[in-house]
This record gives structure tokens, C-alpha cells and sequence, in this order.
């Protein structure tokens, strides 16, 4: 959010260079934009220990959940003894609508609506963990057993498995997947992954 700022700051001079756009506009955005960059700490990523005495083993932190050709959805994985819980992050919905203020600037707007994602997922992120939501199915949220896995495969870029017949894959960050492959291997019995010669959609 901090580049993002900047950024925008640096196409608002280039503008008003340009085309005499209002500099006093463009920069207010940019500093809006560096002041959610400054409030908005960085997500943990891949967590190997979030609870040391709790129930939760591993959380990854974010991921895309592609539920269709085109359609995405982003959630934070927390994986326990027995099942997976999808816990649901802002979706890009209210994010789009707080930048339309800014929406006027185009490339802006969209920037904008970036940073103010970030803010929202990591204000969610915060309530999970300071009020232990770990464990629990909120509105949004799926829970999916592990004894309802089969063909579960993590692919440099991905985990996919079937679940009660449902296709269903996130798509991650290429760190992600060796960070959390050995952890991910232990809290997903052996009968449910991938046999080989399966091939996805």
C-alpha cells in the first residue's frame, strides 16, 4: 500500500505535468493510500504455529478459492486435526464501492480499491485471531472435513482436492507451497491424496 501511494502520487505528477491535473487531488489519494500502507500490517503468510496449545496446526494466509471458470473468492485457510475451515475475507465488492470516489482518476481508483482490500482483509484477519475464530463457521465461512477429501494435490501453485464430489482449488503465491507441504502432508491422511495417473479439471 506504501508503493501504492507513491505510485499514485507519481502518475498525479505526471498529470499535472501533463495535462495541468490537479496535483492537490491526485495527492491526497496517494497520501490516503500511504496512510492505510502504514496501519495495515503484513499477513503471516503461511502460519506453522498459530496456536501452540490450541486446536489450530497450520493457516495460510491468503488464498484464492475459484469457484467456477471466473469466479474467485478469497480466504484464509485454517487446518485442524480433522477438518479444513475456508474463513471468508472481504470480497473486492466494498472495496470497489469505497473507491468510487476515486473511480474518476481510473488507474486510481483501482489502486485505491486495492489498498482499501488490504485494509479490510487484514481488519477481519485481526478478529479472527483476537477473538479465536479459528475453530469456529461464520457466515461466509465452509467447513470441509478431511474424511470428505479425495485426489487432494499441491501443485507448485495450488492445493486442489474433491470434496462430497466438488471440485475445489486455491490458488496461492508460489512460496507458499514449500513452506507448508510437510505440515499440510501430516494433517491430511495419507488415503486422501492423489493417486497417480488422476488428473484434475
Amino acid at each position: 500500500m506504501l508503493l501504492t501511494g507513491l505510485v499514485v502520487i507519481a502518475i498525479g505528477l505526471l498529470l499535472w505535468y501533463g495535462i495541468g491535473y490537479p496535483i492537490w487531488l491526485t495527492g491526497s489519494i496517494g497520501l490516503f493510500n500511504i496512510v492505510l500502507g502504514t496501519i495495515t500490517p503484513k499477513s503471516n503468510k503461511v502460519d506453522l504455529q498459530p496456536e501452540p496449545l490450541g486446536a489450530s496446526k497450520l493457516v495460510v494466509d491468503k488464498v484464492m478459492f475459484r469457484h467456477g471458470k471466473w469466479r474467485f473468492s478469497d480466504y484464509e485457510l485454517v487446518f485442524l486435526d480433522n477438518r479444513l475451515i475456508m474463513k471468508k475475507l472481504y470480497s473486492w465488492k466494498l472495496p470497489l464501492l469505497g473507491g468510487l470516489p476515486f473511480i474518476f482518476g481510473g488507474l486510481l481508483g483501482i489502486l485505491t480499491g486495492a489498498s482499501m482490500q488490504g485494509f479490510l482483509e487484514q481488519r477481519k484477519r485481526d478478529k479472527i485471531r483476537d477473538n479465536n475464530q479459528f475453530t469456529t463457521v461464520g457466515p461466509g465461512d465452509v467447513e470441509v472435513p478431511y474424511a470428505s477429501m479425495s485426489q487432494v494435490k499441491l501443485t507448485g501453485l495450488d492445493l486442489r482436492m474433491l470434496a462430497g464430489g466438488q471440485l475445489l482449488v486455491f490458488l496461492m503465491a508460489a512460496e507458499y507451497p514449500p513452506l507448508m507441504a510437510r505440515r499440510v502432508r501430516e494433517l491430511i491422511p495419507d488415503e486422501c491424496w492423489v493417486r497417480p495417473g488422476f488428473h484434475s479439471a
